[in-house]
């Protein structure tokens, strides 16, 4: 194996890390009494503070300063809060089946947009591959199954729905833009991002609890949520002051693991892959959300949600394995991106 192809696999880790990582926050929620909005900032500003310290150890902010910023990193780091954000937001007003399926709708926007503005091609058994995990999800989410299609296309839901398609736009906007500035420091572009995303969490959290409804969190008992006598999930007024100490334990957890290591990871590996090589792996965060909730919650899997998982697993693994084999047949005259300090890729929205 020649140094591209270990680097282009050392992506595909970081990515796989990334997404298996993320999809652990949904098992942390359940023990936390918080709005989504607040668990996603904390998700951004836990490594903005964590590289921070890091940094002033390591002497970091002098490559932030020698660094050259541009639009896209400015964007980057705005759409990767939003992403979260904008999710943790629909769920509270559309079912959770559609906001999964609109937010996963991302890596397939960032592909197309990929190939069109960055020139990314993607063959035949990238296509498949992207196909594969993607009905994968659709199974292992709950979008199809034996009885059908589950997506609710209710009216009641179109604000949610909006909103959450709003956070499938933004994802594949966080991954199309990260793909400009492969001369930037991953270290360096994580950092922007993490400040940027917190920023822009911010202005969506005082958005909601001013103009949508006040910020409030879900009454749960042993991490399941509880119900009223007319069905509706039960909440109460959140006050950041009187948040118990177990649900600031386990939100510094699932901000530190979900939000730094997934977030951190998540920027090395959109540096190394492709947009469609980044899609191919980036549902496994579902399969991590489904084992989780049946190793924690004795929640069982549906014979369909197996045979999703597999898809997901089958379509990742063949990815990893034309890529690479790719990668190994180039000349290796040429250089890696970390090898080339000097040197920028193009970025239309230059600061």
């Amino acid at each position: 194996m020649n140094e591209r192809a270990k680097y282009k696999l050392i992506g595909f880790i970081m990515m796989f890390g990334s997404s298996s990582l993320m999809g652990g926050i949904g098992a942390f929620a359940r023990f936390i009494d918080a709005p989504g909005d607040f668990v996603s900032f904390w998700r951004n500003f836990a490594g903005l503070l964590a590289l921070s310290l890091i940094f002033l150890f390591i002497g970091g902010f002098k490559k932030v300063r020698e660094t050259r910023f541009s639009g896209t990193i400015l964007l980057s780091g705005i759409f990767l809060g939003l992403l979260s954000g904008l999710y943790c937001l629909s769920t509270q007003y559309t079912t959770l089946a559609n906001a999964s399926f609109l937010i996963y709708t991302g890596p397939i926007y960032s592909t197309v947009l990929a190939a069109i503005f960055l020139r990314e091609k993607l063959n035949i058994k990238g296509i498949l591959c992207i196909v594969a995990v993607v009905v994968g999800m659709l199974f292992i989410v709950g979008i199809i199954t034996p009885e059908g299609l589950t997506l609710d296309l209710d009216p009641k839901y179109s604000f949610g729905n909006a909103i959450a398609f709003a956070s499938g736009v933004a994802y594949g906007l966080y991954l199309f833009f990260s793909r400009y500035r492969e001369d930037c420091d991953s270290n360096v572009r994580s950092w922007w991002n993490f400040l940027f995303g917190s920023l822009s969490i911010i202005v969506l959290m005082i958005w909601h609890h001013f103009f949508l409804q006040p910020l409030s969190y879900t009454e749960k008992v042993n991490g399941v949520a509880q119900f009223d006598a007319s069905g509706q999930i039960i909440t109460h007024a959140w006050n950041l002051f009187t948040m118990p100490a177990s649900s600031w334990a386990v939100l510094i957890a699932a901000a530190l693991i979900t939000g730094f290591g997934a977030f951190y990871l998540l920027t090395h590996a959109t540096k190394r892959l492709k947009a469609g090589e980044l899609a191919a792996i980036s549902y496994q965060e579902t399969i991590m959300a489904s084992f989780l909730g049946l190793l924690l919650f004795g929640e069982t899997m549906t014979v369909f949600q197996i045979i999703g998982g597999t898809l997901i697993v089958v379509g990742g693994v063949a990815q990893i394995f034309f890529s690479t084999s790719a990668a190994g047949k180039e000349d290796d005259a040429g250089k890696l991106p970390d090898e080339q300090p000097g040197g920028q890729s193009a970025d239309p929205a230059q600061a």
